[in-house]
């Protein structure tokens, strides 16, 4: 009992920190390409993941370290293909529109890997749809490109979180996370290279970004993550990280000055509540092991 308010507490910091990600990048990307910045955010994180416990990855089996490619190749697409639009869209809406992978998740796991999905499941996914219908109307200037591009992104998270969910065990989830992280920086470095080239990040704001985004909002987000939930039911868990894509939308607005109208508010608050109703419903032992994407 105890501990439930400090880990309660700790959750809500992490789930903070996550949701100020968006402003972050969107602030980022004016001094580095998004394939540039995504290669440094995650090779920074993979580094500190692996670093902390090298044995653990290399105990991974060879089906893991297959599964840990297709995770990564997850990870980078999605980040991809989110970031880019971040270019033209704002950081509040992008958060909104992300957290549609709780969502799709569901969907994925039924299309790949015949799970059953309930009604829950369902009045969920309906609730969403009317959530983004009024984001996507009246959330703002968003044009339908950057739209469509996040919700690919979302789409792709979906694909991480449905797939880590079945994979990971709790010997594996650790070592999981940090293969596909890596492989994740592997793939981003390997387009930069492509395009623009890869460069170190030029200025000292570029730097900052970076490293706070992999090493709070990802290694210690992981570590207050895994500690938190120690302490607390997943239900409990799960409501509070729903909070992320609201933390996202204030930050937007405290930090960015971003204005969503009254109705894209509340298209922002039908997606959050169909999230919460999602994540109540039945949970795999491995969901409260493995992280959320936003956190990578």
């Amino acid at each position: 009992m105890l501990r439930r308010l400090p880990a309660s507490l700790g959750l809500l910091a992490a789930t903070l920190a996550w949701g100020s990600t968006f402003v972050v990048t969107k602030q980022s990307l004016s001094d580095m390409s998004t394939a540039n910045f995504l290669a440094w955010r995650f090779g920074l994180a993979a580094a500190l993941l692996l670093g902390a416990r090298p044995r653990r990855i290399l105990n991974l089996t060879g089906t893991d370290r297959r599964h840990g490619l297709l995770l990564g190749g997850f990870l980078a697409c999605g980040f991809l293909l989110q970031t880019t639009a971040l270019h033209d869209i704002d950081a509040g809406l992008s958060g909104f529109l992300t957290g549609t992978a709780v969502l799709l998740t569901p969907v994925v796991a039924w299309l790949a890997f015949a799970e059953r999905i309930g009604r829950a499941g369902w009045a969920a996914v309906a609730i969403c749809a009317g959530g983004l219908a009024l984001l996507t109307t009246t959330g703002g200037s968003a044009a339908p490109v950057p739209v469509l591009l996040t919700l690919g992104g979302a789409a792709c998270f979906a694909g991480h979180i449905a797939s880590l969910s079945h994979w990971a065990t709790p010997g594996n989830a650790y070592p999981l996370t940090a293969w596909s992280v890596a492989v994740a920086a592997i793939l981003c470095g390997t387009v930069a290279v492509v395009g623009t080239g890869l460069s170190l990040p030029q200025t000292q704001a570029a730097w900052r970004s970076v490293g706070y985004l992999a090493v709070v909002a990802t290694c210690a987000g992981l570590v207050v993550q895994a500690w938190a939930q120690s302490a607390l039911t997943a239900t409990t868990s799960a409501v509070i990280m729903t909070m992320e894509p609201v933390f996202a939308a204030l930050l937007a607005a405290g930090i960015a000055g971003e204005r969503l109208p009254a109705a894209g508010w509340t298209g922002g608050l039908l997606v959050v509540g169909s999230m919460f109703i999602a994540e109540l419903g039945p949970r795999q032992c491995c969901d409260a092991l493995s992280p959320r994407v936003e956190c990578c």
